[in-house]
């Protein structure tokens, strides 16, 4: 990135509320949740804001994605491009008449990048301090959760045909809130939150880092008998971030003894149901969630690990799922660990095969 780029890139968002404002003019047809500005995609016909995403806080903030085109991502100026119909020329001159710098003299124009600069360290700074204080929140948020036993993550586990009693070597992997507010319905006003969301049970999952540290939650939200998931729009979450998490479900037959000795290969499902299913027929194969499809993007290798077998779903009928996928297992090979594809053979996962769903 030159650096004329990387300072007006900085110079347009020097503080998250500026960054708001900016997303809210570029993409107007959309709200807040969270870290990201969920929209309409300005690009094609879209019913609901829910698919293009722009990050506002992190490492990725000014960084926009559309999850129903694969192909349609960038940074701050690459929206500007979007939204503006503009070439990335266009889109950086469009910039600079923004922030006033065509008419500055260069003395003006220098004192002004440092000033850029020394703000961009220390918004920097703040997002590091911002992520470690979510990663503690996250640790609180698990410990505050309870045992599974007896609770409606045993009814809802099994009336996906996976009893826990049923899975060997089955690791702590969640736990239980009995109101756990669905903050995807929350409703904000400027940016801030007004209203929370409606509470129900859900189970909390944990991701855990390539180290073994806990990255971030998953959450299930349940139905109040647990009989299924609740009545929403999307009944699974994640927080805070996950690129490159796992949820551990079982650990799988060590030949040489002891919990850490594991050497073989890894399966691995897009959701817990999914690797739970196929942990309940091969118990001696370490198993595990990625949480999402565009999370076995980021999976970790490992020392122990001598292959992956992806479970990948029937239902991906958009392209830019099976690219998704043919990306990750792309990157996988790279390691040179044998990498196999796996599907049912019936329904659109090892979930709906288990339970006999065509």
């Amino acid at each position: 990135m030159s650096s004329r780029i990387k300072e007006i890139k900085q110079a347009l968002m020097p503080s998250e509320l500026a960054l708001l404002e900016l997303v809210r003019e570029l993409v107007p047809e959309g709200r807040r949740n969270g870290k990201i500005w969920s929209a309409k995609s300005p690009v094609r016909q879209d019913k609901n804001a829910g698919s293009f995403v722009v990050w506002l806080t992190g490492p990725a903030r000014g960084s926009f994605k559309d999850y129903a085109d694969g192909t349609v991502k960038g940074d701050l100026i690459d929206l500007v491009c979007l939204s503006k119909r503009l070439s990335r020329t266009e889109a950086l001159a469009w910039a600079e008449d923004r922030l006033g710098w065509r008419h500055m003299s260069p003395e003006e124009k220098e004192k002004l990048r440092r000033q850029v600069k020394k703000k961009a360290k220390q918004q920097n700074a703040q997002e590091e301090k911002r992520r470690k204080d979510r990663i503690r929140r996250a640790l609180r948020w698990w410990h505050s959760g309870l045992a599974v036993e007896g609770t409606l993550i045993e009814r809802y586990l099994e009336s996906r045909a996976i009893p826990l009693s049923r899975l060997q070597g089955r690791l702590n992997f969640c736990r239980f809130l009995p109101a756990q507010e669905y903050w995807m319905d929350a409703v904000y006003e400027n940016g801030i939150k007004v209203q929370r969301g409606p509470e129900y049970p859900a189970m909390m999952s944990r991701m855990s880092a390539p180290d073994g540290s806990l990255q971030a939650l998953h959450f299930t939200f349940l139905a109040a008998d647990g009989s299924g998931k609740a009545p929403v729009e999307k009944p699974k979450l994640m927080w805070p971030e996950t690129a490159g998490s796992m949820i551990w479900i079982s650990q799988g037959e060590s030949k040489s003894g002891g919990p850490d000795t594991y050497r073989g290969p890894v399966v691995v499902g897009e959701g817990i149901e999914d690797a739970g299913s196929s942990a309940l027929a091969n118990p001696e194969i370490r198993h595990a969630a990625a949480g999402s499809l565009p999370n076995l993007l980021h999976l970790p290798d490992f020392p122990w690990l001598t292959g992956y077998i992806l479970l990948k779903d029937n239902d991906w009928g958009k392209p830019q799922a099976q690219e998704q996928f043919n990306r990750a297992v792309e990157r996988l090979a790279a390691t040179g660990k044998p990498v196999i594809e796996v599907s049912s053979t019936k329904g659109k996962d090892f979930n709906d095969q288990l339970r006999g769903v065509e």
